[in-house]
């Protein structure tokens, strides 16, 4: 009998997991996610696993964020279907409430939901180091530079 996985085993193995992720979008999208690009990559169930919507409101975020990624469930869930026996599962989406500094800078938006992204489809395990794995697989940068040109975009927002 196997021992469990430790912590630091299961961390490698999501971490190598979301970087196979990333080299998939690449492999379907190119190299270079631009904003068309991310839109289309949002569509893809294969990459993400609920639909996602952009909303630009800054009122809905805290001082000093740049994104509030809102889940909702679909009041049309958990309804009876035409055999009793079977009950379908309340639907999903999530809402990416960002701040609206961004909102005519679609680019310098990119790598901002591309940390998000581990999120809708991971949930509460997702953690802040799975959203720079991910995005910086995927923007092809280094985890450090990734993180900085994350904090860059943050500062860059009026006060």
């Amino acid at each position: 009998m196997e021992a469990p996985a430790t912590p630091q085993e299961l961390r490698e193995s999501m971490n190598l997991h979301l970087r196979q992720k990333a080299q998939e979008i690449k492999d379907k999208y190119g190299d270079i996610v631009t904003f068309p690009v991310l839109l289309d990559i949002l569509q893809d169930r294969k990459f993400v696993r609920y639909p996602v919507n952009i909303i630009y409101d800054s009122t809905r975020i805290e001082a000093g964020s740049f994104i509030r990624t809102e889940m909702t469930l679909s009041d049309q869930g958990d309804q009876p279907d035409e055999d009793d026996d079977y009950v379908k599962q309340a639907d999903r989406r999530y809402d990416f409430v960002v701040h609206g500094y961004f909102e005519d800078k679609p680019d310098k938006l990119v790598p901002l939901i591309l940390y998000h992204l581990p999120v809708v489809n991971y949930g509460d395990i997702a953690t802040y180091e799975d959203a720079e794995v991910f995005a910086s697989a995927l923007m092809q940068m280094e985890q450090d530079d990734y993180y900085q040109l994350v904090c860059d975009l943050v500062d860059s927002i009026p006060d």
